[in-house]
């Protein structure tokens, strides 16, 4: 499994199934630090908070809601149903 650094990632819990895990052939592999490029995550999230979802105030939960799917929508990570 690859995984980014973040400290959840290299958390004691994670350290302590580790031995556990490769028993049975589940293997963790790091990215390197400072590498957004290889996190396809990243570029996704990068795109959303930039472009897509502007900063500025919702009127309410359900409109953040909805510019929320609507930014999906246009990535192509979601199909909205109106």
């Amino acid at each position: 499994m690859v995984l980014d650094n973040a400290s959840f990632h290299k958390a004691k819990l994670i350290q302590a199934r580790l031995a556990t895990w490769q028993a049975q052939n589940l293997y963790l592999r790091f990215l390197p630090p400072y590498s957004p490029q290889l996190n396809l995550i990243e570029t996704f999230w990068r795109k959303l908070k930039a472009y897509l979802l502007p900063r500025r105030h919702y009127a309410s939960l359900s409109h953040l809601k909805q510019a929320l799917l609507q930014a999906l929508d246009l990535l192509g990570a979601v199909e909205v149903k109106i």
